[in-house]
């Protein structure tokens, strides 16, 4: 899909901003099940390079799983770039509906995440 990353961030390729889609564990996750969403954000690398400035500890890059109160940073979960709610997937130890969820998982990323960061970072250019 022309992201990159591994593990929990993944970044759609920009030249003008950082734009990220990340997976969020629950904190009530445990070893039998992992229930995870999306979170969007894209922002333009100068303004993080400025939030960077006045506060040194947000480090090189942002976290798309660390909300930000900044006006210039979009943030969104997939649920609502979908048009709906929060949205959440399950992952079961035993592996029921793991396909199922996989391909729910992806399709839910290319039909809705991957416009949504794509659209946000033609906003900032």
């Amino acid at each position: 899909m022309g992201l990159r990353g591994s593990g929990q961030i993944y970044t759609l390729p920009s030249e003008s901003c950082w734009a990220q889609l990340g997976i969020q564990r629950s904190t009530w996750s445990d070893q039998d099940a992992v229930d995870f969403t999306v979170n969007l954000s894209v922002i333009s690398t100068a303004a993080w390079a400025r939030a960077v400035e006045e506060n040194p500890s947000l480090g090189a890059k942002p976290s798309p799983n660390t909300y930000s109160l900044s006006r210039e940073r979009f943030q969104q979960r997939i649920g609502r770039a979908a048009g709906g709610g929060d949205y959440w997937w399950r992952l079961t130890a035993d592996g029921r509906d793991e396909a199922a969820t996989c391909d729910d998982f992806l399709t839910m990323v290319e039909a809705h995440g991957l416009p949504v960061l794509r659209r946000e970072v033609e906003a900032r250019r």
